[in-house]
């Protein structure tokens, strides 16, 4: 390793830390919403995968994600609680104007938030944006990496605007960057009827298969059209019988695990084992085909 690589490390473990002492501050707030005992832990890289042509980018997402917390001093006072009718269509085409692709809206349950961590209000905006096909079929390669750093970029600038534009309409919010965040993001976003987790740990929507990021922001509106169903719940069997991911993960990260208590055999990611690749996104089939043409014959098959 170079001195410079071994500086461009430890700035990033610097900055990391920083931005987990921040997150974990908002413990303790007043009415603020703490994890499960039986929430995840979640996983703070040491160190992040910097280059030179990246490097601007991945400190532009070091900074917003430090600001998703240093600007909860900027909520209002007399906070509102309660949307106009007009408010939400309002917001949604401000949001789909500045680059959000899909929105969804849900209640949090706590287990959904990871262990030692807490958000200020259980109402959530989920904030999806699109990966680009051609860069993820592309993987690996440095043009796949850059285009996921730019898409984590894009999506924190974008959640943290939100989140002032919220403000300036006095409701309180709390934004969660894509980067991280401090919510597992898949379980919130399928709660949210947005799509189904796929085996490979990623959501998956009928827009974009598994190729999106997402972010979230909780706020003080407690009259968001939350979702109360979900139409997607047919993946998990589709993906039972595909398991493309798996067979093609170079690091074998992608495990089946059975359980002792119920007998059902699912699958967990190995983090350590991930190489970041984007294999299991490329490969998988409903990246390869749209998915009403997979659901479809699914259910030509299953019938």
């Amino acid at each position: 390793m170079s001195i410079l690589d071994g500086i461009k490390n430890q700035y990033a473990a610097y900055r990391l830390n920083g931005i987990n002492k921040l997150e974990c501050s908002v413990n303790g707030k007043n009415g603020s919403l703490m994890a499960a005992p039986t929430s995840p832990e979640k996983n703070m890289p040491d160190k992040l995968k910097i280059t030179l042509k990246t490097l601007p980018k991945q400190l532009s997402i070091a900074k917003n994600m430090e600001y998703t917390v240093k600007s909860l001093k900027n909520n209002p006072s007399n906070l509102k609680v309660t949307a106009e009718s007009n408010f939400i269509q309002k917001f949604e085409d401000y949001a789909h104007s500045i680059g959000i692709d899909k929105i969804g809206y849900s209640k949090v349950p706590r287990e959904f938030i990871f262990k030692d961590r807490s958000i200020l209000f259980e109402n959530a905006i989920i904030l999806i944006t699109e990966m680009g096909k051609k860069a993820v079929d592309a993987a690996p390669s440095e043009d796949t990496q850059e285009m996921g750093v730019i898409t984590y970029d894009e999506l924190g600038k974008i959640t943290n605007m939100l989140t002032e534009f919220l403000r300036e309409n006095n409701f309180a919010a709390h934004a969660s960057h894509p980067a991280g965040g401090v919510v597992v993001y898949t379980w919130l976003a399928q709660h949210a009827g947005l799509g189904y987790k796929g085996r490979h740990g990623m959501i998956i929507t009928p827009e974009f298969g598994p190729r999106q990021r997402i972010s979230a922001i909780f706020t003080s509106i407690q009259n968001l059209p939350f979702n109360e169903s979900n139409e997607h719940s047919w993946v998990p069997d589709f993906c039972a019988k595909c398991g493309k991911c798996i067979k093609n993960c170079p690091g074998d990260a992608i495990i089946q695990e059975k359980s002792h208590e119920t007998g059902e055999v699912r699958t967990r990611v190995i983090k350590d084992l991930c190489h970041g690749c984007t294999i299991c996104m490329k490969e998988c089939s409903f990246n390869r085909w749209k998915y009403g043409q997979i659901k479809d014959k699914w259910i030509n098959i299953t019938n």
